[in-house]
Order: C-alpha cells, then structure tokens, then sequence
C-alpha cells in the first residue's frame, strides 16, 4: 500500500524528539559514548572540516583519505563532492593536518588508495584519480575503469573498496537496479550482469569479476585471519561469509541463474533486532538489547594492535538506528563459519549518530565516521550536509605512527606481511605487488619464510606475499595442498584456479582431496574453485565430492556444489544419472533430476524413469520430486516408456512421500487412475484439507477436464473455498460465474475477494460481475482498487464502458494525483483525523490492503511490511497511496498476462524458466505455461491502485488514514 516496494533501508523516519535538537555538541560528543572498560574515544575530526563523510581509507603513511559525499540524495553528475585528506602528525587522536585533493567528484560513495593513486566508486563508474608523484595533487583527471553501474540504484550504489588478501580490489553493489559491467566502451552483449552482491577488479590486468550474488544492500566489507570475505548488509540478515561462487538469499527478485534452485544464507545465528519485521526495527527499547535495528553499514574484522587480544578476528559493524556499533564472535563450523551475538561495542548516546565506516589504523586504533544526521542511514528527502564526525577509539596509549611504508626496502616489507598489525601487513603486501608491476623481486627471503613458518595463519600471510609479487607458481601450489593446514590447502586450490586453468596432475589432486580430505572447508574451497573450470574439466571432482555424505546437512557446501554441477547435467545426461546416482547428497540428486527433466525432453524423461526404478527409496523420492519439480509448469507431459510399470511399483511404496509425489506427477502424465484418485481425495470432506487443497492444485495444474464441475459443487465446502476459487480461475467454463453467485452471500471476506479476482480476470466474467454490483447482488464496496485495476488491465471495451458506468472509473493523470494530494490533505486535517475510528479503520484495511501487506500482526506479504514506515506522516501516507507508480524499484513493475483462453492476470514476476513463469497477484502466486501465453506486457505502474482512496467513502478514508497512523494494533469492529 506504500511506496515501500521501493525504499527498503533508508524510508523516512524519524529517530526520536531528542533529534529535533541537534546533534550532540563536539565538544560533548564523545563523551556520550559508553565503550567497554579501558577503551576511550577522541574526536578526529567534525564539521565544519568534514561533512557527509561517507567512506573512508588511509595511505602508506597512515594518513585518512576521507570522501565527502555532497551528491546524496540526487544523485545528478554535479561534481560536487570532495576527497580529503586528514593527518593526526602528532599521535594525539586529532587531526592536524586537512587538504582536500579532489573537490569536483561525482556520486562517490567508496575509497581506497593504492598503485599511484586513489580508487573510488563514482556511479556510474569505477575511477583511478593517479598522484603518482604523492604530492597530494592529482596528476589528471579522474580515469573510468569500469562503468555500467545504474544510478538509479539510489541508496544501493557500489561501495565499500577494499584490497582484498589475493591483490583484487573488492567492492559491493545493491539490489535496487540492474547494472552491465564493463571497461569504457565494451559492448553490452560483453557486460557482466550484477544486482547485489560482491564485485572484485584487478588493478594491473584489468579484469572484472563478480564474487557472489545475493543479499540486499551490503555495505561494508572485510577479511579474517584467514582471508575469508564477509560483508555488512541491510534489511535481511546482517552479516554474510562471502565464498567466490556463491549465490546468496535475497530480499526480492530472482537470481541470474534461473537454475540455482535455492540460495545461501546468512552465517549469522542471530539478528540484531527483536524479531518480527525489519520495517519495525529502528531503535527503542524493544530492539536495544538485541542490537538496535536491522541496517548494518561499515564491516571491520579487528586484525589490529592496540585492542586487547579478547577483540581479535570478530566482527564490527555500525547499526544505523540503534546508534551504535554491534559486535559478533565468528567461529568456523562446517565448511564456513557462524557469527554469534556480541555484546555492543559502542553506543553513542546521540540520535544524530549515523555510523558509516569503522576500520583500525596503523597504531591500532579504530576510526569511526559519523554521517551525523536524522534519517534511515541518510535522510532520502532532505538531507543536512552541514555535519559529520570521525571518531577514534583505542585501548590505553597508542604509539604515534610516523612512517612512510612506502619508504621500505622489500627485504623490511617481507618481514612486515606477517605483522601482528594487519593493516600494516596489508599495506606492505600490496607495495610489493605495486613493485613486481615493475622489476622482478627476489622471492628467496619469502620462500624461507614460508618453510620456517609453522603457524597457518602465518603461512597464510607469506602465502599471499609470494602470490603478490608473482612467485606462488604452481609447483608451490600443488606442494601445499599438503599442508597440515587445511586453511592453507583450501587457499592452494584457490589460488591455483584463478586463472581458470588446471593441469591433468592438479585435477588428480583435487580429485583425491575430494574424497579423502576430512576438512569440509577443503571441500568447499573445491567446490568453488571447480566454478571457474571448464564443465568438461569439472566430473571427476564433482563425483567424489556429491559423494560424501557427511556434507549433507552443510547447506552452503550442497549447494556450492550443486552450482559447480549444474552447467554440466545437461552436456551428457548419462554422466549426470550416473553422477546422481552415486551422489550421497539428496540436495544434489533432486536437483539433478529437476534440471534434467526441466526440458521436458522424453528421452531425458526416459533416462529419469529408468534411474528411478532402479534406484533405493531415498533416491526415488529425491528424484521423483525434482521431476515434479520441473513439470509443475506443464499441463502435460507425455507419459514416458516404462511409467505405467513403474507407477505400480511406487504406488505399492512403502515410503508415502514416494506414494505421493508419484501419484502427483503421474496426473501430469495423464494417468486416468491418478486423476480418479485425486479426484475422490478432492470430494472427501472427511480427508485432511491440505491434501485435498493440494490434490486440487495438482488436478487444476494438469487442468483436467472435469474438474470445474466437482469444484462448483464445493464453493459452499469453507474448507476447501479458496482452493477451489483458485482452481475455477484457471478454466473458462461459463457455469463458474453463476455458482460464485450462487453461493456469495456464504462466503467470508478472503472468499469474496479470491471470487471477485476471479471474475475480474476474463471479459466475459468481468460484465457478469459489473451487472451483479449494479443491481446490488454483489455489494459495490466489496470491488476493491485492485480489482478495478484488475478491470482496466482487461483493455475491453464492453468491459471499460460498464465499469464506467457502475464504477466511475478512469486512470488519472499526474496533474490529477497532484490534486488529489492536495484535496485529501485538506478534507484529513487534524480535527477530522482525531474522531477517526480506528477498529472500522482496521476493517477497511483488511479489505483493501491486507491482501499485500501487513501491519501490526495481520495482513499478506506480497507488499512490503507497513508496521514501520511513516505511518504518521499524512504528506507521506497520500503521496505514497495516491500516486503508487512514481518511483518504482524494476522488480516490482506489474506484468500483464493474457492467456490463449481469454484470463488476463496482473502482478510481480516473481520468477520463471524455460516452461513457466509465476505471477504474484493480489491475491495467489500463478503458475502460467509459457505455452499458454498470448500476450505478456511489463507496465511502468505498481501493483499499488491509483484508486484506493477515491473508492472509498469519506468515513473509511479518514478511519483508515487514523488505522495507519495508530502506535499499535486495535480490535476489529463487533
């Protein structure tokens, strides 16, 4: 009902009255802080010498690189936003020291410095601003490395650049727009899609990479002891361990490949807010113990000096509503790791306080910039570009740094990697790999190193020196997989594979480290790294891995490697049944058969049959699924040789999930008996409603003949009502509209909406319908906005006259809206809004919008959750409603659908294949065969009706305007 379809972490609100005041005065600032014990906090520095300070890095010599970001919330090419740079020459945790480098940026939102120059996101690009001779002047003008990044993303643009362990620059991007990835000039047919997720490029070979796709909008990102990527991100779950390969939960969308089947999640164990929705979780009291809310910006795994040990290799993040910075204690498990609940690091004590980035420096200590404002990370509307803070925290006294690292020898940078600080180890790291750029360096000292080292940790670092200056070559590699360590043979396979190559002997050891390995960790590096191989390289490995059952309940490890089998299933399907068959992993089985049946090819179908008939129970029912699976977009399916021998077999089955996806899935194989079968399961009252629901569904799927005669004869069943509805919907049988009819009156609110949908979906139906609200058989407010909209979308004639007539009904233009806007604020004002009844206002929701969204603890989940937005904001509430379709995230446009037998449906893809796609509409998630489509449209307009006010009269406006605004949940109406 709002416009929340778009603006997921960063809608208006308010933080509290105290905000009104201001931020916290500098003076004061820090003394606001509650930090745990020993620790203090410095103010670095604060307006007017820095405002909007949205991300920031440091030099070689320790210095802060800080970009001003001047450009939120437009986002237009202005060039208006800055580059700084701040130094503390002294060590007293101030700055002393400001010049601003760069002042005519555009959109920057991420920083890093390195190979002669400064790295930053400047949407739509990615770039290099060079200061080869580090006089603090730029050489140029800024060069794009990549562009391609769609500004419309708004609040998801890419961020957070950091020098990743293997010499990739790394980077994230949000889920709000789609972007084609490229250098200047490369033609989009060459581009690399990417929504969300992690990106990485290669400074010196200018090659562009995505790391994973998933989540929301992550911003944040940083490295473990052990090289490990994890990110911060917003609205789901907080923190994610970042695999090369992986594809990640998402809040909306589908991802690019629409065999992935099922998606990672987060390595969290907990959240940082009290359950229930995230749009509620904003700060207060009943999020504070948990954390403080649901959007996380600025990861930092403290690998620093000044800290006590206690802090070491755990996790940082700046929580923008609670105010504060979270903490989370990772451990391995399984293959990858789990993050459990920390308590808070810091609290600010100010409502201004607007976390961005955290990172330790060369002394240790830690930087925290502050966005200092009001809004959701930043206020969207209108934002106060007249603050910002960066703040200092340490443990006891600090040494001062006053080093160049730049000014060391190799020889000094070598013994460096492996520092107890990492952020020097990091910087001398990356040196080295700026000099093999341009000489040869020795790797004799390094090589030594390595084979003194006893620690993993410390043959990780030395590991990683030797691949940046060019010396980690495959003899190396092949020798350290291994390694006692398996942390150290999971990165030997890693960094063997990134160039996309494996030699016959490397593939042998892979092969063996599959199925002897006892490390899962090993396994998944594997798993990730047979990725980036050829398919045809990809069997062996594949096999020993899909056999290890131990690996069953590891989500992550499964699905990692069902990603790195899927491009070879249908390349050779009698290598993938055999592949399937030895597979210890159901996941894997499933979603073998799922891929190879997906086709619909009837000697693949041949091939699935005969495996399942040879198969044990576990391997039938794994396989039986994923073939339902596949053909559930299909009305029919040819039987395949050997089905009917094979059916009787499995109906004998002593397993019931084996009885029971066969005899769904011989429905689509026109099975007579079945059908009979779930016929009589349909008509039974006595049965469980569930399985009758379910035999309804599958009976509608396969769109058996006789079906609508038997679901007529049910509408007065309230058990099974809305199945049948649903069913009904799919046919074209003239009897339908009348037993809706018929039988109305009976039907109870979700009834008479599932039924108004239906008729609204056909022309012929449609006038049936309008007749019935003319001559008042059908109360008129029982049509809601959406089934107007559902009428419109119909594109009839007949059908638009009637409504015209009956309803009243046009699309208005903007200049309308506009005025409706204006027109409603007044007749809302607070004296009318105060004699609001807020019961019958809840009533009027749960008709008009509770079919999409839910507010408090009732309502769908098609929409976003309303429970948090600005409920109380009339100006919000009015634009949002009456103008639905202004601003419009992609994956929420409504599609129109026409199918060849005269149903026109209207909503969201929410995904689709080679066979169907599945529509959200207002009231049912459709499985339309692609087969069976006449006509497909994207619009530019929301699900959202223009009309919902309009239909309504005065009293339902103003008591549903005083529902929205209500601080908490009312009765309904007697």
């Amino acid at each position: 009902m709002i416009r929340g379809w778009l603006i997921f972490s960063l809608v208006l609100l308010a933080n509290s009255a105290a905000a009104d005041d201001g931020p916290a005065p500098l003076a004061e600032a820090t003394g606001r802080f509650k930090l745990p014990e020993g620790f203090q906090a410095t103010l670095f520095a604060g307006e007017p010498d820095v405002v909007q300070p949205i991300a920031f890095t440091f030099d070689d010599r320790g210095r802060l690189w800080v970009v001003e970001n001047h450009s939120y919330p437009g986002w237009k090419d202005e060039k208006k936003d800055r580059v700084l740079i701040l130094e503390d020459s002294d060590g007293d945790g101030r700055f002393d020291v400001r010049k601003v480098f760069l002042e005519n940026g555009s959109n920057l939102s991420g920083i890093e410095w390195g190979f002669g120059g400064v790295w930053l996101c400047s949407t739509p690009n990615l770039v290099f601003v060079p200061d080869a001779n580090s006089d603090d002047i730029p050489d140029g003008e800024p060069v794009a490395k990549l562009d391609g990044w769609d500004i419309t993303a708004r609040h998801n643009v890419s961020s957070s650049l950091a020098w990743g362990v293997d010499g990739w620059l790394y980077g994230c991007n949000g889920i709000l727009s789609n972007s084609r990835l490229g250098k200047p000039g490369t033609p989009d047919a060459a581009r690399t899609a990417m929504n969300c997720g992690v990106w990485r490029y290669h400074p010196t070979r200018e090659v562009f990479e995505v790391v994973a796709h998933g989540t929301t909008n992550p911003w944040g990102l940083d490295f473990d002891q052990y090289g490990q990527t994890f990110i911060t991100n917003c609205v789901i779950q907080h923190l994610w361990h970042v695999v090369p390969g992986a594809r990640f939960q998402r809040m909306f969308g589908q991802d690019f490949n629409p065999h992935s089947y099922s998606l990672m999640g987060s390595c969290a164990d907990h959240i940082h807010w009290a359950g229930g929705p995230w749009q509620e979780a904003r700060g207060g009291d009943r999020h504070d113990v948990q954390g403080g809310g649901h959007a996380h910006v600025g990861a930092m795994i403290y690998l620093g000096d000044n800290w006590p040990d206690a802090y070491r290799n755990q996790v940082f993040m700046c929580n923008v509503h609670g105010n504060r910075v979270n903490r989370d204690a990772l451990a391995r498990q399984g293959s990858g790791y789990v993050a459990r609940h920390g308590d808070d690091f810091l609290h600010a004590g100010d409502p201004w306080f607007r976390g961005m980035t955290v990172k330790y420096g060369p002394d240790g200590g830690v930087f925290v910039s502050d966005w200092t404002d009001t809004g959701e990370c930043h206020n969207y509307e209108v934002v106060d570009r007249s603050n910002g803070r960066i703040y200092k925290v340490t443990y006891g006294a600090t040494k001062p740094w006053q080093t160049d690292l730049a000014g060391k020898t190799n020889l000094e940078l070598m013994e460096l990697v492996r520092h107890k600080n990492q952020w020097i180890g990091r910087h001398a790291r990356r040196i080295l790999q700026e000099r093999a750029v341009e000489k040869r360096i020795d790797p004799g000292p390094l090589s030594k190193m390595m084979r003194d080292e006893s620690t993993d940790v410390g043959k990780l670092q030395l590991l990683w020196a030797l691949r940046a200056i060019g010396a980690a070559d495959g003899a190396l590699l092949l020798n350290l997989m291994d390694s006692q360590h398996d942390v150290v043979r999971g990165w030997a396979v890693q960094l063997e594979l990134e160039d996309r190559e494996a030699s016959p002997r490397v593939l042998a050891r892979m092969a063996d480290l599959a199925k002897n390995d006892p490390s899962a960790w090993v396994r998944l590096a594997l798993a990730a790294g047979l990725q980036r191989l050829q398919p045809f390289e990809r069997w062996t490995v594949a096999a020993e891995l899909t056999a290890r059952a131990e690996d069953t309940a590891d989500t992550n490890l499964a699905l990692m490697n069902w990603y790195a089998v899927e491009p070879l299933v249908t390349s050779d399907m009698a290598r993938s049944l055999r592949l399937a068959a030895n597979a210890r992993i159901p996941l894997v089985r499933q979603y073998i058969a799922r891929r190879l049946a997906s086709g619909a090819d009837p000697a693949a179908l041949v091939a699935l049959i005969a495996a399942v008939s040879k198969g044990d129970q576990a391997m039938r029912e794994d396989f039986l699924s994923g073939i339902h699976q596949a053909l559930s977009g299909r009305r029919r399916v040819a039987a395949p040789a050997g089905w009917s021998e094979l059916s009787r077999q499995l109906a004998a089955s002593k397993n019931s999930a084996v009885r029971r996806q066969a005899m769904l899935l011989a429905v689509i194989f026109g099975d007579r008996q079945a059908m009979d079968d779930l016929n009589r399961i349909v008509a039974d009252a006595k049965a469980d409603p569930a399985v009758r629901c379910e035999a309804i569904a599958a009976l509608a799927q396969s769109k058996v003949a006789e079906l609508p005669r038997l679901l007529q004869s049910l509408l007065a069943d309230p058990q099974v009502r809305l199945a049948a509805l649903r069913a009904l919907a799919g046919y074209n049988d003239d009897e339908t509209p009348r037993a809706i009819f018929a039988h109305y009156s009976g039907f109870d609110l979700a009834a008479r909406q599932e039924a108004i949908a239906a008729l609204a979906s056909r022309a012929s139906w449609a006038l049936l319908l309008l007749d019935a609200v003319e001559k008042a058989a059908i109360p008129r407010g029982d049509v809601s906005a959406f089934h107007v909209q559902q009428l419109q979308s119909l594109v009839n004639p007949q059908v638009g006259e009637r409504l015209a007539k009956v309803w009243g009904a046009a699309r208005p233009t903007a200049a309308d809206r506009a005025a409706l806007v204006v027109e409603y604020k007044h007749r809302l004002n607070g004296d009318v809004l105060a004699t609001a009844d807020r019961s019958r206002g809840r009533a009027v929701f749960a008709k008009t919008c509770a079919a999409c969204h839910t507010l408090f603890d009732a309502g769908g989940k098609i929409g976003p959750e309303l429970t948090g937005s600005q409920r109380n904001n009339l100006d919000y509430v009015l634009s949002n409603v009456l103008d639905p379709s202004a601003v419009l995230a992609k994956d929420y446009q409504m599609h129109l659908i026409q199918t060849n037998d005269g149903r026109v449906l209207s909503g969201i893809i929410k995904s689709e294949d080679d066979n169907a796609i599945n529509v959200q509409t207002a009231t049912e998630l459709v499985v339309v065969p692609k087969s069976e489509i006449e006509t497909r449209k994207e619009t530019a307009n929301s699900m959202m009706p223009d009309g919902l006010l309009p239909s309504l009269s005065a009293d339902e406006v103003r008591d549903l305007v005083g529902y929205l605004a209500s601080p908490g949940q009312v009765p309904l109406p007697n």
